[in-house]
């Protein structure tokens, strides 16, 4: 992974509401919470709970409109026999200050013999691993789960 300088890309602002969405998951679903709410949906938080939704991570979300803004609504999954949430950990690569581009050869060292699901920020949306590597693309790392 290459670390770029800080005046080589865009400002990264949106990492912040993405970093606050995911530690607000992982403290709902320690709590043992059902759902989950963070407030003001940004793109990159609405486009994350698509890609948690169809990995199977969350079960559902929705948009609640408020005061001229939009909330998502997260609705969380546990393990049917012991009730342990699906993300047992979450990491966050990407920050305002930091942004990791990762290419193609990079991500196949990255994945190797890993179950950690990573999630990228690529041309084509915000992708997984699995379909970065079935496509031979790289992107922007932004976290990973297990």
């Amino acid at each position: 992974m290459q670390r770029l300088a800080p005046g080589k890309q865009p400002s990264n602002n949106h990492n912040c509401h993405l970093s606050n969405f995911l530690g607000s998951l992982l403290v709902a679903q320690q709590k043992k919470k059902v759902i989950s709410s963070y407030w003001p949906c940004s793109k990159i938080v609405l486009e994350s709970a698509r890609a948690l939704r169809a990995e199977g991570f969350i079960s559902n979300f929705s948009l609640v409109e408020e005061r001229g803004t939009f909330r998502i609504q997260i609705y969380l999954k546990y393990y049917p026999s012991s009730l342990l949430p699906l993300v047992s950990k979450l990491r966050l690569y990407a920050s305002p200050s930091r942004a990791y581009n990762c290419s193609y050869k990079q991500l196949t060292k990255l994945t190797l013999g890993k179950s950690d699901l990573f999630f990228l920020s690529t041309t084509h949306g915000l992708k997984t691993s699995e379909y970065c590597l079935s496509n031979k693309m790289g992107g922007n790392l932004l976290f990973k789960v297990r």
